[in-house]
């Protein structure tokens, strides 16, 4: 996938870690619209899962959620970077 050099927002959750300590973190992305773009999964990838995807992501709020929010979230997953 091309990086998209929007301007973009991004929410970051943090559902903590699984029992096997693996991260369960990653960002809502959304246009400057409003409008929803899917989720870019963190990983062990830090902020650089969302950079490779969006440059220009701006990052607006850290909010903690649940284990069953997240994976909803990862339902709308966008597919690419790292």
């Amino acid at each position: 996938m091309a990086k998209d050099t929007r301007k973009v927002f991004a929410v970051k959750i943090n559902a903590g870690n699984d029992r096997n300590g693996n991260p369960r973190r990653g960002w809502l992305v959304y246009t400057r619209d409003g409008v929803s773009l899917g989720f870019a999964d963190e990983g062990y990838s830090g902020r650089q899962a969302l950079t490779s995807l969006f440059p220009n992501a701006v990052e607006l709020a850290v909010v903690p959620t649940t284990p069953k929010a997240y994976k909803t979230a990862l339902s709308s997953r966008i597919l690419g970077g790292y």
